[in-house]
This record gives C-alpha cells, structure tokens and sequence, in this order.
C-alpha cells in the first residue's frame, strides 16, 4: 500500500482520509458546508480506492458523481447569492465556470492514462482553495443579507 502524501487542511491519521475536514473549513452558511463536507467526502473515497491499487477502476464513477454533485453545488451558491444581491455574483460563476471547464480537462486526462493520482491532487487543491479562499469572499455579505448566524 502506497502512502498519501500529508496536506494542508488535515493528515493523514491512519483512517485513510485524504482531507479531514475541520471547523475551520466551515463558511458558517449550512447548506454550503454540508455540500462540501460531500464533496469532501468523495475526493476521500477515490483516496481510499487509489490506496487500495483501485484507483483507475473508481476513477470515472468518482468523476462523474463529484461533477453532478459540483454542479449541485454551484447552482446553490448562486442561488443564495442571487437572492442576496451578492455584488460580485457574476466573477463568482466566471469562476465556477472556469472551475469546472478545468475539471473537465484534468478528467479526460486522467481517464485517458488510467491515472487517478493527478485527478486526486488536483481536486484536494482545488476544493480546499475553493472553501478556504473563494468562498470565504462571499460568506460574511450572504451570512448578513440572508440573516444567517
């Protein structure tokens, strides 16, 4: 068995998880922490498979349900952000736009060679810079215009 290099946002603790998520990770906006601790949780299971030699089996269900689920996620952030008259709504889809369309790319990638590792650094990067940065642009307007505490 192959060991998982340590990331930042958690360590690996002998329970196979890639990222462990943390209270820091939360945007403080329920619904938006929920879906990510879900998307969290599949860029784990593809970890799990890759650990236990699966990974290029895995690899395209993972994709596929982790780009439904992306795409879940997205609509309700703009969802709340619409309704909350975010002011920077449109360069936030841009971004998932963009998000998305590199997705894609590292996908067909991956899937073209077998290899599940790429796929899996890419997500844990750019899911962890997605909660921890982008999103925490947003959430204080949406907490304050949506009356969440």
């Amino acid at each position: 068995m192959r060991k998982a290099e340590p990331i930042k946002g958690g360590t690996r603790v002998g329970n196979l998880l890639y990222i462990i998520w943390q209270k820091e990770n939360e945007v403080g906006i329920p619904i938006i922490d929920e879906q990510h601790r879900g998307l969290i949780a599949s860029i784990n299971s593809l970890h799990y498979f890759i650990q236990e030699g699966e990974g290029a089996e895995v690899l395209k269900p993972t994709l596929q349900t982790l780009m439904q689920y992306t795409n879940i996620h997205f609509r309700t952030e703009e969802a709340l952000m619409k309704r909350a008259g975010y002011p920077e709504f449109d360069s936030h889809v841009l971004l998932h736009e963009k998000l998305i369309e590199q997705t894609k790319s590292t996908a067909y990638e991956c899937l073209s060679s077998s290899d599940a590792e790429p796929a899996l650094r890419f997500l844990k990067e750019w899911w962890l810079n997605h909660i921890n940065n982008t999103d925490r642009q947003y959430a204080p307007y949406l907490k304050r215009a949506l009356g969440i505490t």
